[in-house]
């Protein structure tokens, strides 16, 4: 079987390698193994700091329009809140530029977003205050028909007060008697009812209610 020998396939790698591993320092530059090492680990680096130049420039750009806030008498959230409310569709990247170059055009821009956020606090206090007097007429016309129904209540028991309601007095000594055994019983504990209904001979008192043995001994 002919041997076959990936001559320059191996060859263009090395090559390769020892071409990204120009200028570094010592045998990194000279020799593979070493060389691929530190290609290898370079490239890890610049994979990662791809993204951490991102971060890095977005937190550069947020510090430098912060820095011109607060020479304008403004916060940073609230200047870019306005901006939004103004509806001005510049990057941050611009307007860092802007704070760091030209700090009077960035103030024209810090103007734009005051007074669109004083606008927004005007529109919720005249919302505030329509809704204050929706509710006070609501509370003013359920006071009045409060009143309304109360003079008619006070009418109707003026119209109803010459009927005088007599009250019920027991004339005959029996009636009293009678009164008298309901109020007991009324008062009376479960054990003691359950005592007069085993002397009056009553089936199944055990198993009933202290309503049902008041009723059953009212009848007897």
């Amino acid at each position: 079987m002919v041997k076959i020998n990936f001559t320059n396939a191996r060859h263009k790698r090395r090559k390769k390698v020892l071409k990204m591993a120009k200028g570094y320092f010592g045998s990194k530059k000279n020799l593979y193994k070493t060389a691929h090492e530190q290609v290898m680990r370079s490239l890890q680096y610049a994979y990662r700091d791809r993204r951490q130049k991102k971060r890095n420039f977005r937190r550069l750009w947020i510090i430098r329009i912060n820095a011109g806030c607060k020479n304008n008498n403004i916060s940073y959230s609230s200047f870019i809140h306005g901006l939004i409310l103004s509806k001005i569709e510049v990057n941050r990247k611009i307007l860092a530029d802007i704070a760091f170059s030209q700090p009077e055009m960035f103030t024209e821009y810090v103007n734009l977003s005051k007074n669109s956020l004083n606008q927004k606090k005007n529109n919720i206090l005249k919302i505030n205050e329509d809704n204050n007097q929706n509710v006070f007429n609501d509370s003013l016309k359920n006071i009045q028909i409060k009143n309304i129904k109360i003079i008619e209540k006070k009418k109707k028991i003026d119209n109803n007060s010459e009927i005088k309601i007599s009250p019920i007095v027991p004339n005959d000594q029996n009636n009293r008697k009678e009164m008298e055994k309901k109020i007991e019983l009324d008062k009376m504990l479960l054990y003691d009812l359950k005592k007069i209904a085993k002397e009056k001979k009553i089936k199944n008192f055990s198993k009933l209610n202290k309503k049902e043995l008041i009723n059953i001994l009212k009848k007897i």
